[in-house]
């Protein structure tokens, strides 16, 4: 994959009355203007706009940033199959969208609910060709832009994973799935009884604080389902195998590594949201397969899009 195109104020400054004058000037308001909390169905208007009559005269610079920025609206308006393949699509001369409309439908926010590890991956054995795959680890920090395992009694946040099937009819396979515990009694999977019974929940509707997506291979897509199966006969442990430990070993088998995702808690200590989160926030997140951080879309909620 090469390295993606640079900021288009270069090109708006050198050329402020070229062709290409008044898709950069709407391109960099939008992108000033996307808000924490603001309103990002407008947003993904806007974007579309840009790929409208006479988007193909757009230079690759130009498609490169409509793309990418529609890639992370899409992933904030929890629109995960339209994300990704925003995503492919800027590195590539493609300018097409799915017309899917379900594809353009935001999730609401609603409980997670159990899920077999078994129904997911059957989910992807639909008998059709792969044209290509892809991944989001997406986490929800207890305290947004903070370092910290819990805030409150009960509220430690959560990591979990989107893996997506693109075929080549142009059907999408998406599911987004997370490692929980099966509590038992008021204590279990808390610091004073931390093992408890597993399950693994649709997370779909889940809300995120941060997220980095990227394209994988076959082989990775295949790993990262048997890292899923292989939890379904583990148990939860506060402290060595929670969700984000289990958030992180499916997130590397697709390529994708966080550093220093550990903190504290009281008797407590280990991988947690909070850590990861602001580890992905610091730039402490990378592209196993190609060593490179650039190759990754990483997503703040609380920031613009650029």
């Amino acid at each position: 994959m090469p390295n993606h195109p640079d900021s288009l104020l270069p090109v708006f400054n050198a050329n402020p009355q070229g062709r290409d004058f008044l898709a950069i000037t709407e391109l960099l308001d939008i992108e000033s203007g996307d808000k924490p909390g603001g309103d990002h169905k407008k947003t993904l208007a806007r974007l579309l706009t840009l790929l409208g009559p006479g988007a193909k005269t757009h230079t690759r610079k130009i498609r490169f940033h409509v793309f990418q920025d529609l890639a992370k609206v899409s992933a904030k308006l929890r629109l995960y199959p339209l994300a990704m393949r925003c995503y492919y699509n800027a590195w590539r001369k493609d300018i097409t969208l799915p017309t899917d409309s379900a594809l353009y439908r935001e999730l609401p926010t609603i409980a997670s609910i159990p899920v077999l590890p078994d129904s997911i991956v059957a989910g992807f054995h639909d008998g059709k060709e792969a044209a290509f795959y892809a991944m989001l680890l997406e986490v929800k920090q207890p305290t947004p832009g903070k370092r910290k395992a819990y805030r409150h009694i009960n509220q430690v946040g959560h990591t979990f994973i989107t893996l997506l099937k693109y075929n080549t009819d142009g059907s999408i396979v998406s599911q987004t799935f997370g490692f929980y515990p099966r509590k038992t009694w008021i204590l279990s999977a808390t610091p004073f009884d931390p093992t408890a019974p597993s399950l693994i929940k649709d997370d779909s509707h889940h809300e995120w604080d941060e997220a980095a997506g990227k394209l994988i291979t076959a082989r990775q897509f295949s790993s990262m389902l048997d890292v899923l199966q292989s939890y379904a006969h583990r148990h939860y442990n506060l402290n060595h195998r929670n969700c984000t430990d289990f958030g992180l070993e499916v997130a590397q088998a697709g390529g994708i590594k966080v550093w220093d995702a550990k903190g504290s808690w009281p008797l407590g200590y280990g991988n947690n949201p909070g850590s990861a989160g602001q580890s992905m926030l610091e730039g402490k997140v990378a592209d196993t397969t190609l060593f490179r951080s650039d190759s990754l879309m990483v997503i703040d909620n609380a920031r613009s899009l650029w």
